[in-house]
Formats: C-alpha cells, structure tokens, sequence
C-alpha cells in the first residue's frame, strides 16, 4: 500500500501562465526549487540546493502543454525512494484550477513522517505558487 498528497486550488492566472510557472527554471525559481534547466518530456532534471548539490531531481514523463504534466521525484531527504508528480491544469472562467497528485510513498509509521513534511512543504510552496502565477 501506498499513499498519496493530492492538492488543488485555484490561481488567477490562465493555464499557459500557471505552466511557465510549473516548467520554466526562472518561473520555477519564485516558488520552489530553480532547475538547471526547464522541465521538457523525455528530460531528466535536477533542482540543487543552497549547497549545490542535488536536492531534488527525476524524468519529466509528459508535458502536455497547458493541461498535463507528470515527472519522478526524489529529494535529498528521501534516500532512494522515487515518487510520482503530476499536474493537471484546467481552465476555468477567471484563471486556472490547478490538481496536484503526488504519489508512491509507502505506508507505515516510519514514512508517514516524511508523508506528512511533504503535505506541509506542498501547501507552502503552493500559498507562493498562487502569488507568483497570479
């Protein structure tokens, strides 16, 4: 069994801004993690930390320009545990309904720690994804 963080919410902002948001390494930057590069299908990619060495990195696996993106994900404090991300984008009649799903923790008392700093972490970034799109 595994266990999932699902968040949604809702930007003002249309989904081709909330994409730039979620792929472009500038964009990224003003909410989460700045990638070496943007995040483009097929790619790996590769968030450092302050210190300069990975903190978070995967394969983006679709990037469905505005509606669909999906990418592994492991982060320093993860070990070797690979998880998935993936984000829906919908139009909606002022801005952007944005669905995130993240999956692939494993269930147990050990991991819902980390289970739990993700859920806190992704309403963090999330409250300065909607600041930074809108």
């Amino acid at each position: 069994m595994t266990h999932s963080i699902e968040k949604t919410l809702i930007i003002a902002a249309p989904p081709a801004a909330v994409w730039r948001h979620l792929t472009q390494a500038d964009a990224l930057a003003g909410w989460f993690h700045k990638p070496t590069a943007d995040l483009e299908a097929g790619a790996p990619y590769e968030m450092p930390g302050e210190d300069g060495a990975p903190l978070v990195w995967g394969t983006v696996h679709t990037a469905d320009a505005p509606t669909h993106l999906a990418y592994s994900f492991t982060a320093r404090p993860m070990g070797d545990l690979v998880t998935q991300v993936v984000w829906t984008l919908e139009a909606v009649e002022a801005g952007t309904r944005l669905h995130l799903v993240h999956s692939g923790f494993p269930a147990g008392a050990a991991p819902f720690e980390l289970l739990s700093a993700f859920d806190a972490g992704w309403d963090r970034h999330l409250g300065q994804l909607r600041a930074s799109a809108a």
